[in-house]
């Protein structure tokens, strides 16, 4: 917080008067809405406070996501609900906004961005490089939670997943899997391709091969194989033989290839073990129950927040934190020894 600016200091950046601040910073008329959106974009530029000083100070964090998440119900609404809690714990209130592709595409800032002042923002999910790039010029404290931006050095808080995934492909080797096959669009997020890489570390430490006739990693994109199971069976049916084991990156997927694996007259694990990641409910509601990893969500929301006020309150070079999750180990994998 700059508590030194001043309604003149917003004045003489935007050439205009200190009553014209005025009127728009209090939603009086008398300025056009043009000008009010631009005295509040540089009011948040230069960190300025509408609050009077004698009374308790009322913080804003915005938290943007694809406007697809808003109804999510499987993963990222604990992730919202943390958010808001520890925000409120710290004394901020958070104002959740969706981003449309239209805004994406055309660089649209939300509306609420020239009507409040916000000391930070939460960026959730993915989207475009560019717009997070224009976000991040403005000057406001920025965090982005589950994803992070190779071309940009943003600060991130995200889920281990190189690690976690390491660990579970470890896991099925050390139950005496060799051949292993990993499905997963790796180029639709950052999360599924660091996943790919801790299951390529753990099979080389191994010493052993991966057979890319048993992987999904390139194609198709993510919402496909979420969404359309028939790609999944279509991929099952081309090729000519089966490893012992799926790693899948995340748990939607595995779930679906569990349930066409046994239309297909397999037994889940007695014939092919499957593991998942981020362990959603359904996990725990198939049959038979999924082992996978646990993302902390929870936790990732706290991070989150602590990082962004941290960030309000003492700036500081880009960094990244990771934060690690937990093998839940149920009934889908077998131990095998050749």
């Amino acid at each position: 917080m700059n508590s030194k600016t001043s309604m003149q200091d917003i004045a003489d950046r935007l050439g205009i008067s200190k009553n014209a601040v005025s009127l728009a910073l209090n939603h009086k008329a008398g300025v056009s809405e043009e000008l009010r959106s631009r005295v509040f974009e540089a009011a948040n530029q230069l960190k300025y406070r509408t609050e009077p000083k004698n009374k308790k100070k009322l913080r804003h964090l915005l938290v943007l996501i694809p406007e697809y998440m808003r109804n999510d119900k499987t993963f990222y609404y604990e992730l919202f609900w943390s958010i808001e809690k520890r925000a409120k714990e710290s004394g901020y209130a958070t104002i959740i906004c969706g981003v449309t592709k239209e805004m994406e595409q055309q660089l649209i800032l939300p509306d609420l961005y020239h009507e409040m002042v916000f000391n930070g923002m939460l960026i959730i999910g993915v989207l475009e490089v560019d717009y997070v790039r224009k976000l991040f010029e403005l000057g406001t404290p920025l965090v982005t939670v589950d994803h992070y931006y190779d071309s940009l050095q943003l600060d991130a808080v995200v889920t281990a997943n190189a690690e976690e995934a390491y660990k579970i492909a470890t896991y099925l080797i050390d139950k005496g899997h060799q051949r292993i096959g990993f499905i997963g669009s790796i180029n639709r997020t950052k999360s599924f391709k660091d996943r790919w890489s801790g299951f390529q570390y753990a099979m080389s430490d191994a010493g052993l091969t991966i057979d890319m006739n048993h992987c999904i990693a390139d194609s198709p994109p993510l919402e496909v194989l979420d969404s359309n199971p028939d790609e999944l069976a279509s991929f099952l049916d081309a090729i000519t033989s089966m490893p012992t084991a799926w790693f899948c990156a995340n748990d939607r997927i595995a779930i679906s290839l569990i349930q066409i694996l046994i239309s297909k007259g397999y037994k889940v694990p007695d014939d092919i073990s499957i593991v998942g990641f981020d362990d959603i409910e359904a996990a725990e509601m198939i049959a038979p129950r999924l082992t996978t990893i646990q993302v902390q969500r929870e936790q990732l929301g706290i991070e989150a927040v602590d990082f962004l006020i941290r960030k309000i309150d003492y700036g500081g070079s880009p960094s990244k934190i990771s934060v690690y999750g937990e093998l839940i180990e149920r009934d889908s994998c077998k131990e095998i020894r050749s």
